[in-house]
C-alpha cells in the first residue's frame, strides 16, 4: 500500500514538473503568443493605467489583426470604461514596481499571472492525501495552448481559467479530508479561489456558487467540515453582489455591456427561431414593433433597437422560461448554432503571434501539437458535441447519485463522480450563460470553461473505469 502511494506520488510530480517546465518554454522561449486585443483590453486598462502598447495606434483602440509583446504604463485612468475585477490585481502589482511612461514587455504581467497560479495549485496539492488526481487536472489546463494565449492578454478569460481550476483542485482536496481534519491552507487557499472567481467577471460569478454548492452538499457529510461550508457559501454570494456594485456603472445605462448582451441575446439569436415571432414578442412582453429588429446585433450598422425597442432594457432573461416552454425550438435552436460557432474553442478572428516573427510561428506549431484541443478539432464536429451531450444528461444524473446515496459510497468513487458532476455543469454552464448571456457573439471567448469542464470530465471516467477496473481484478483473484 504504501509502495503504490510513493509510485503515486512520484507520477504526480512527474506531471507537476512537466506543467511547470512547459509554463516556462510558453513564457519565456522566444516567440510571442497571445490574442490580439478586440477593443476589450480597455476594461481593465482604464482601471489600472496599463495599456497595450503599439506605437502610433491609439491605446485605446482595438488591434485585432495582431497581439502586442509590449505594455505601457502611463497611469491613465478612466473609471467610465473600468470593469473592477479580481483580473486587476496582476497589473496593479506590476505597476508597483514601474514609473509613468516605462514600457515593459508583456511578460512581466504573464509571469505574474502564472506564477500566482502555480503557486497556490502547488501548495494546495503537496497538502493533499491524493495528489496524482488533483496535478492531472492542472496538467491538462496548463499545457493547453488555447488557455496559456490568454495569459498574454488583458482579457478577464485567464482569471476565470485559473480560479476554476484552483476550486477544482481545493474541493477535491477536501473531499479527500474526510474523517481527519482538514487543513487551515486548503480552506484558505479555497477562498482566495472563490473570491478571485466570483469577482472576475459578470458572467462567470454565479458558477462559482453552482461549484460550491455541489461541493458543500459532499462537505456536509463531514461534520468535521461543517463550518467552513457557511463561510463558502457567504463569500460566493458576497461575491456576486459585490461584482454588481462594484460595477454599477457598466451595467446600467442605455450603452452599457448590459444592454448590448441582451439585443444579441434576444434578437439575433432566440427570437429568430421563433416559431411565431409575434406570439414571441407577447410571451416576452415586447411591443409588436420590435419585431423590425429580430434578427439584428448589436454590433450590426442598421441595429437601432434602443431607439425603436427600448423595452428591451428592461426585460428580464427569466421570462425566457415562459417561451421556451411555449416554443422549445427557441431554447434548442440557439444552442446548437451556438456549438458551431465555437468549435475552434479558441477566438480564431484574432491574431495570435506577431507578423514576421519566426519563433513564434515555431513554437505555436509545437504549442498546438501537444495541446489536446488539437486532437477533439480532428474529430468530427457532431459526433464530438453528441458525445459532450451524453456527458452532461450524465453529469446531471451523477449529481443526483452524490445527492441522494453518498454514504453507500467509496471515498475515490465519490471523488471521481464528484469531478464528473462539476465538469458537466461547467460545460452546461458555459454554453448557456453564453448563448443566453451574450447570444453568438464571441461564442469560443465566452465559453471559456468549455474546455476545461470536459477535460475534467474525461479525467473522472478514466479515473473511475481505471478503478472498477482494478477492483474488478482484485474480485477475479480472490474468487479465483
Amino acid at each position: 500500500m504504501l509502495f503504490r502511494l510513493k509510485n503515486k506520488n512520484i507520477i504526480a510530480s512527474c506531471f507537476l514538473a512537466f506543467t511547470a517546465i512547459y509554463c516556462m518554454f510558453f513564457l519565456y522561449k522566444p516567440g510571442f503568443i497571445g490574442y490580439a486585443n478586440n477593443y476589450d483590453f480597455i476594461r481593465h486598462s482604464s482601471c489600472i493605467g496599463l495599456w497595450s502598447y503599439i506605437p502610433g495606434h491609439p491605446k485605446e483602440a482595438g488591434h485585432p489583426i495582431a497581439p502586442s509583446s509590449q505594455l505601457l504604463y502611463d497611469g491613465d485612468i478612466s473609471r467610465d470604461g473600468c470593469i473592477n475585477s479580481s483580473d486587476n490585481f496582476s497589473s496593479y502589482i506590476l505597476t508597483r514596481f514601474l514609473s509613468t511612461g516605462d514600457i515593459v514587455s508583456f511578460i512581466n504581467l504573464s509571469s505574474i499571472k502564472i506564477l500566482f497560479l502555480l503557486s497556490l495549485s502547488f501548495l494546495s496539492i503537496s497538502i493533499s492525501k491524493s495528489k496524482l488526481v488533483p496535478s492531472i487536472i492542472l496538467f491538462s489546463i496548463l499545457t493547453e495552448g488555447i488557455y496559456l494565449a490568454y495569459a498574454n492578454t488583458l482579457y478577464g478569460e485567464f482569471s476565470v481559467i485559473s480560479a476554476f481550476t484552483l476550486i477544482v483542485i481545493c474541493t477535491y482536496n477536501l473531499i479527500y479530508e474526510k474523517n481527519a481534519h482538514p487543513s487551515k491552507l486548503q480552506i484558505a487557499i479555497l477562498i482566495i479561489a472563490i473570491l478571485w472567481l466570483g469577482l472576475s467577471k459578470q458572467q462567470w460569478s454565479y458558477l462559482t456558487l453552482l461549484l460550491i454548492c455541489v461541493a458543500s452538499w459532499i462537505f456536509y457529510q463531514n461534520p468535521l467540515l461543517r463550518k467552513p461550508i457557511f463561510i463558502f457559501l457567504c463569500l460566493s454570494l458576497t461575491s456576486i453582489a459585490t461584482f454588481q456594485t462594484i460595477n454599477k456603472h457598466n451595467f446600467n445605462n442605455n450603452t452599457s455591456i448590459n444592454s448590448a448582451n441582451k439585443i444579441n441575446t434576444f434578437f439575433h439569436a432566440i427570437l429568430p427561431e421563433a416559431t411565431d415571432k409575434y406570439e414571441a414578442l407577447k410571451a416576452l412582453n415586447l411591443p409588436t414593433r420590435c419585431n423590425a429588429d429580430i434578427g439584428i446585433s448589436w454590433y450590426q450598422a442598421e441595429q437601432n433597437a434602443l431607439n425603436n425597442c427600448p423595452e428591451i432594457q428592461k426585460i428580464s432573461r427569466g421570462r425566457l422560461l415562459k417561451l421556451f416552454i411555449q416554443d422549445p425550438p427557441t431554447f434548442f435552436m440557439p444552442i446548437i448554432k451556438f456549438t458551431d460557432e465555437m468549435k475552434f474553442f479558441y477566438p480564431h478572428y484574432l491574431g495570435v503571434i506577431i507578423p514576421g516573427d519566426t519563433n513564434a510561428l515555431k513554437k505555436i506549431e509545437y504549442v498546438i501539437s501537444i495541446s489536446f484541443s488539437n486532437i477533439i478539432n480532428k474529430i468530427n464536429s457532431s459526433l464530438f458535441f453528441t458525445i459532450i451531450f451524453i456527458f452532461f444528461i450524465t453529469s446531471i444524473i451523477t449529481g443526483f447519485i452524490l445527492l441522494f446515496a453518498y454514504k453507500t459510497l467509496s471515498l475515490e468513487l465519490t471523488s471521481y463522480i464528484y469531478l464528473f458532476t462539476i465538469g458537466g455543469l461547467t460545460v452546461g454552464y458555459s454554453i448557456a450563460s453564453s448563448v443566453f448571456g451574450d447570444g453568438y457573439i464571441e461564442a469560443a471567448k465566452h465559453s471559456v470553461l468549455f474546455l476545461g469542464g470536459v477535460y475534467i470530465q474525461l479525467i473522472a471516467l478514466a479515473c473511475t473505469l481505471l478503478l472498477s477496473t482494478k477492483l474488478f481484478i482484485n474480485k477475479f483473484r480472490i474468487t479465483g
